[in-house]
């Protein structure tokens, strides 16, 4: 039920930042406590026993960079630098936090895609600022000076809640606890986030005057990218991790590479990758879902 609600509210923010999105807009401050706050919840509920890196993690880390990597310098190669930068965005993405979520409703292995999110967001804080600024072209920006900006937003957007929860466990151990109680809350702060997100996209998009034949493109690649996520992540992980690794290549964490892609020395048609990427990774989702069903209805028909 709570997927289906997801889904339906994801629509909504998109309605409602799309037709709102000059008095919405300018909220896109805003954004960094957000996300902030979303992280927060999910870093303090974390169990710090089940985190046991295994060799399939690095595998997982490795493939990650590569497809980012690999999508933008092809798309290079191919004489579409904004098409590369946005693949990038998609495809270089860390772990969503509501991949644990949907890996339970999988009657997967948590621990191992907690550990993945976890690990994921580390090496996208660590790698980013220094790959960024050969992704995105920012003329007036050098090389250190983009390295320091990037590395600045990082930090606030994934080191502030680290460093809130981590504070937090310490000083007040039953804090733990309040992370079940605080998942409508985090719900309700991500509808909030992707109706902002949605807002300043739509204004950038329409202040550029971009068409049909420039989006089309771009939605695509996402869907590709998405598409080789789940499935290559589903063989990679194949029989005994499938579901999960398919979670971990597949469902990313956008709203922080959308707050990243809606920076001013990013461009502009690139942030409809990761927009497009909300709704196609939630889509499979829903996909995985309805499978995982069937299949446990069918296993309770043979017993």
């Amino acid at each position: 039920m709570k997927q289906h609600l997801r889904s339906i509210c994801m629509v909504l923010a998109f309605l409602v930042g799309g037709l709102l999105h000059a008095e919405l807009a300018p909220l896109a401050a805003w954004l960094p406590v957000g996300i902030t706050l979303m992280l927060c919840i999910t870093f303090i509920g974390l169990d710090t026993k089940q985190l046991k890196p295994t060799w399939m993690h690095l595998v997982l880390l490795v493939v990650l960079q590569l497809m980012g990597l690999g999508f933008w310098y092809a798309a290079v190669l191919a004489g579409h630098p904004v098409l590369a930068e946005s693949l990038y965005y998609c495809a270089a993405a860390p772990v969503a936090s509501a991949a644990p979520v949907i890996v339970n409703l999988l009657r997967g292995n948590t621990a191992f895609i907690t550990t993945a999110m976890v690990l994921s967001q580390a090496m996208f804080g660590i790698v980013t600022p220094f790959v960024l600024p050969f992704v995105v072209d920012a003329p007036g920006l050098g090389y250190i000076d983009f390295l320091l900006v990037v590395l600045y937003q990082i930090m606030v957007a994934l080191g502030a809640p680290a460093l809130i929860s981590f504070l937090l466990r310490v000083c007040y151990p039953p804090c733990k606890q309040w992370a079940p109680k605080l998942r409508d809350y985090s719900l309700a702060i991500w509808i909030i986030n992707l109706t902002i997100v949605s807002a300043a996209g739509t204004h950038r998009l329409l202040l550029m005057n971009y068409s049909f034949y420039d989006i089309w493109p771009v939605a695509l690649g996402a869907l590709t990218i998405c598409a080789i996520g789940f499935i290559g992540g589903y063989w990679l992980g194949y029989p005994r991790l499938k579901r999960e690794c398919s979670q971990a290549l597949g469902q990313k964490n956008t709203i922080l590479t959308l707050y990243i892609a809606g920076q001013p020395y990013a461009t502009p048609l690139a942030y409809i990758g990761p927009a497009f990427y909300v709704f196609f990774h939630n889509v499979a989702n829903a996909i995985q879902l309805s499978l995982a069903l069937r299949e446990q209805k069918k296993a309770g028909i043979d017993k």
